[in-house]
């Protein structure tokens, strides 16, 4: 079981992309640091989630955690939710609430 992010800038948009299982196990690192992942916050921050294998409810609140420092600085999009983090979403009564930032 391995997680690692990757991130990358573009002119106008921060990309984090999530690579691996987000468990509880695994988390500590990018927890440690979800804050001051970006310092200079550009316009969006697009969050990445094609390459997630395994979820747990843990990987969920980092994901969301992540979702709400970084709404408050500017622009947030998920990508390519997999239906894990969907479920969890309704599982916890924030489907309504992540639907506003996955990105059509």
């Amino acid at each position: 079981m391995t997680f690692k992010w990757q991130i990358s800038s573009s002119e106008n948009t921060h990309c984090l992309q999530l690579v691996g299982d987000l468990t509880r196990s695994t988390l500590l690192s990018l927890w440690q640091q979800r804050a001051s992942l970006f310092q200079n916050q550009k316009s969006c921050l697009e969050i990445k989630l094609n390459q997630l294998g395994t979820v747990d409810s843990a990987g969920f609140v980092l994901i969301c955690e992540i979702l709400h420092h970084y709404s408050k600085l500017g622009e947030v999009k998920l990508v390519d939710v997999p239906h894990l983090v969907l479920d969890f979403a309704e599982l916890y009564d924030l489907d309504q609430w992540l639907k506003a930032f996955i990105q059509p």
